[in-house]
């Protein structure tokens, strides 16, 4: 029972934070250093006690690990910025190395989602296909040029979806009782 109240709490802290972190990126196309520090460092304090300090240590560590080597290459081609990848990394601290690869995908679904609906939120779904075509035409004509933080897709949000659907996979049968 005590075990119980402490999964869901741990999963209600962790859905809040994840909620600020998504409504920071929506309001101002960010999730700021501190907030980011704050999941890391809960994180950590959760899984140390979960499974005692060095277990819980190399279990945080392990997700950190994994969600860097996936995503830091996709801040490294200005893909998504670094507060995103800090953002999976720090919350994969929740999770471990089983639970990052599982975020990882379900943010990878949530994402294609997330950009499916802001092409046609935006209109910009022939000029995606524009810009998709010349590349694999004529890659040399693209240019990396920054993008206006308004048109930037709120990355965060598929993000907090793919790390809850991650956590809920690995503790989501606790709090159903264990069926």
């Amino acid at each position: 029972m005590i075990s119980d109240v402490r999964v869901a709490t741990e999963g209600m802290v962790l859905g809040a934070l994840l909620c600020a972190a998504a409504i920071s990126d929506v309001r101002e196309r960010r999730v700021t250093n501190g907030l980011n520090l704050l999941i890391l460092t809960i994180g950590f304090m959760v899984s140390t006690l979960q499974v005692g300090v060095w277990s819980g240590v190399g279990h945080a560590l392990s997700g950190v690990g994994v969600a860097l080597l996936v995503w830091f290459p996709m801040f490294a081609l200005r893909l998504m910025g670094a507060g995103d990848v800090k953002l999976i990394a720090a919350a994969s601290a929740w999770l471990g190395w089983q639970g990052a690869i599982v975020a990882t995908l379900a943010t990878g679904v949530a994402g294609g989602v997330l950009g499916a609906l802001w092409l046609v939120r935006s209109d910009g779904a022939l000029s995606a296909l524009h810009t998709v075509g010349t590349a694999l035409r004529s890659p040399w004509l693209m240019k990396m040029r920054p993008f206006e933080p308004r048109e930037r897709i709120p990355y965060a949000v598929a993000i907090a979806t793919g790390v809850a659907t991650a956590w809920w996979f690995v503790n989501g049968q606790q709090l159903l009782g264990g069926r």
